[in-house]
């Protein structure tokens, strides 16, 4: 319920930090076609399972052969949600090159997983990575070597700029980056899947949708930060729509900029603290502390949780847009 304890559903699990969402399964044939009722002589039966049988090898030699991707195929907007490594040791020395993944990928892992870029005409792109202001940087792609340079803040080294696309499939896509070390090389792989958009799931990086990002250059009214506070709860009802939309297997809830915690079928109010990332948004600590209180009297004046099946992301789609309403 949301009242005094500030909960929008009471649950005995903890706060959530990074969400994992099961994978959704798209072709299923086993569950899709049995039970079989042969009511058909059996040369029909076997012809129908023989079909079924070549569409499935089809399809699957298809994935792991992959589809073409070009230039075109990167415009737009990707979330990168994985990041894996592999390591070729040639010198004999493996402890060093251990050692070297582990000062390289950290900051990697840090700032990338669960990061979204937009690829955008003339070799700009956009990157989101959790923070209030969004990076910048450049890209560059070659069609024929169906290679990628990316650079910004975290890729400014020339072997770690240069990706190969390694495989494309329904949306996803897998770069890999080959940085040698010596005799040795470390591979790390990056997984990302395309955010398609539509009536229902707003493209994230749509200035309309971030106004709140830019900074105040002094204290607001009350009126202007319930007007931010409406605008980071409705960019992150739009978050979690392009998560559900895309069928986005996990989520970090680090990287979200409000004073919402998400629980498994349910949300809570954060206690105040003023070194939380989410008070950057606001001018200063007691900016925030006053949206901080608004949140809470939202929290007070909605009763009820929206039930959707047990579809937790849609429920905080749609709990983030009721707080935001009733601000």
């Amino acid at each position: 319920m949301l009242g005094s304890q500030k909960f929008a559903r009471l649950t005995h699990h903890s706060p959530l930090t990074t969400h994992f969402i099961n994978p959704i399964n798209p072709i299923n044939f086993l569950s899709t076609f049995i039970p079989i009722t042969i009511n058909y002589p059996m040369r029909s039966v076997y012809f129908f399972l023989l079909a079924i049988l070549f569409f499935t090898s089809c399809h699957f030699r298809n994935a792991k052969e992959g589809l073409p991707f070009t230039k075109d195929s990167l415009m737009g907007n990707w979330m990168l949600i994985r990041v894996n490594t592999s390591v070729k040791v040639v010198s004999g020395n493996s402890n060093a090159l251990y050692d070297y993944r582990d000062s390289v990928m950290t900051p990697i892992f840090n700032n990338l997983e669960m990061t979204a870029f937009s690829f955008q005409p003339k070799g700009m792109i956009s990157i989101d990575e959790g923070k209030v202001e969004k990076s910048t940087g450049n890209w560059l792609f070659t069609d024929d070597r169906k290679e990628l340079l990316m650079q910004y803040k975290y890729l400014v080294e020339k072997d770690k700029s240069r990706f190969t696309v390694h495989h494309y499939w329904n949306d996803s896509l897998e770069l890999e980056n080959a940085i040698g070390r010596n005799k040795d090389t470390l591979y790390v792989k990056y997984i990302l899947i395309k955010l398609r958009t539509n009536d229902s799931v707003p493209n994230l990086f749509d200035p309309a949708l971030n106004k709140w990002r830019i900074k105040p250059a002094q204290p607001e009214s009350d009126a202007a930060i319930q007007l931010r506070l409406k605008q980071v709860l409705y960019y992150y009802a739009g978050y979690f729509a392009n998560i559900s939309g895309n069928r986005i297997p996990y989520f970090n809830i680090e990287k979200l900029l409000c004073p919402i915690k998400f629980y498994s079928g349910g949300i809570g109010l954060k206690k105040f603290k003023t070194e939380d990332e989410w008070t950057k948004v606001f001018y200063d600590s007691t900016d925030a502390h006053k949206a901080h209180g608004m949140v809470s009297e939202a929290f007070d004046k909605i009763k009820g949780y929206p039930d959707r099946g047990r579809d937790y992301v849609q429920e905080y789609v749609a709990a983030l847009k009721m707080i935001a309403d009733v601000l």
